[in-house]
């Protein structure tokens, strides 16, 4: 929602671009010190009920946004919100009970439906924002409360952790990962992995409106309407890569992936920079997102390569602290203080090529039973 709203909230809050791009990335931050609490809570009193809970946690906190008197009061409550967002909880739960012979592609399904809250965001703005002001849009994110309500009542819990809890010891997870030298290795490197693509998605995604009004003269309504067209490319490509990961591996689709998002910020500076031409730029736009169905991957790899008792902790803090450390949308928001908003989103392009390399650090996962591992 954000995202779509920087322009407006930095007019009424009389703010630039480095202090919405603390936002942008100090919200992700927060989610860091999230994982550690309903990470630790799924480990301990089962995976559905801290899922719950941190849902519920956002969708609060994110409504309180629309009553913000000023910029610094927004900026806490977005900071607060953001410690629910726990998508490693959502995997774990999901790769506990899918097979891992199609386990790739429900990973992928999953992780494609952000796209229905990026549409749902990019709606209100269009249709809610011209005529009620930005604040009116921030009250879409109590919708989640109808649906906790029936998971609460016919959502199972995870077998596998059922069939594990009763022999776990009461010691803190994240502790007893640092303490394994062969789980903090793995820590370590998934999650300098998965920052990078955090990052190169938060430099490119989070102020891909802002740009497109720059750059090419379109107001609010009209930018998000061309990301949302933009963010419909992850419905095909997330699924995709999570199927081809099923049958090439984990490895090689994420840097496959990754490949296809350097070629598309080449292009991006390529038509915008030395052979200017806007509709080729708009079309690299599109381009760049196949390069994140590398986030496909992020909760299926992680959760396979952790055992049982300590799954839903390492798998919530490596997607948080890569997704709260990615500082994407700040550098960029510093860099457009001095430069242009294209520079600091093409910082993107390095993360995309590091992506490239990184992958083979880490071991393949494809077919691991998590019963038995």
């Amino acid at each position: 929602m954000l995202n779509f709203l920087a322009e407006p909230i930095m007019r009424e809050f009389n703010v630039g671009t480095l202090e919405i791009g603390f936002i942008f990335s100090a919200q992700y931050i927060f989610c860091i010190f999230g994982a550690m609490l309903f990470g630790e809570m799924g480990d301990r009193f089962g995976r559905k009920n801290a899922l719950i809970l941190s849902i519920l946690w956002v969708a609060v906190f994110s409504v309180l946004s629309a009553f913000a008197p000023n910029f610094w009061t927004l900026a806490i409550l977005r900071l607060i919100s953001g410690m629910g967002v726990t998508w490693g909880l959502a995997f774990t739960y999901m790769s506990e009970f899918y097979s891992p012979k199609r386990r790739g592609l429900f990973g992928g399904l999953i992780h494609a439906t952000f796209v229905f809250g990026f549409i749902l965001s990019a709606l209100s703005v269009s249709l809610i924002y011209p005529i009620y002001g930005w604040r009116a849009c921030f009250f879409v994110t109590l919708y989640p409360i109808p649906f906790l309500i029936l998971f609460a009542k016919y959502l199972p819990e995870s077998r596998i952790w059922e069939k594990h809890s009763a022999e776990m010891d009461k010691s803190l997870r994240l502790a007893e990962i640092v303490r394994e030298s062969r789980y903090l290795r793995l820590l370590v490197l998934a999650t300098f992995l998965f920052w990078l693509a955090e990052f190169a998605y938060h430099a490119i995604v989070d102020w891909s409106p802002t740009f497109i009004i720059r750059q090419f003269n379109y107001r609010p309504e009209e930018a998000s309407m061309i990301v949302l067209r933009i963010s419909l490319v992850a419905l095909i490509v997330l699924p995709f890569f999570g199927l081809i990961s099923d049958y090439i591996g984990r490895r090689s689709s994420f840097a496959i992936s990754a490949s296809i998002g350097l070629l598309g910020c080449l292009m991006l500076a390529y038509f915008t920079l030395v052979n200017y031409n806007p509709g080729l730029a708009l079309l690299s736009l599109f381009v760049i997102p196949i390069g994140f169905g590398s986030h496909a991957l992020f909760g299926v790899w992680s959760s396979e390569m952790f055992p049982t008792k300590v799954r839903a902790t390492a798998t919530s803090v490596i997607f948080s602290i890569a997704r709260g450390l990615s500082v994407g949308g700040l550098i960029v928001g510093y860099v457009a203080t001095f430069s242009s908003l294209l520079y600091g989103m093409l910082l993107g392009g390095i993360a995309f090529l590091l992506m490239c390399i990184f992958p083979w650090l880490l071991p393949e996962t494809k077919g691991r039973e998590l019963e038995e591992f």
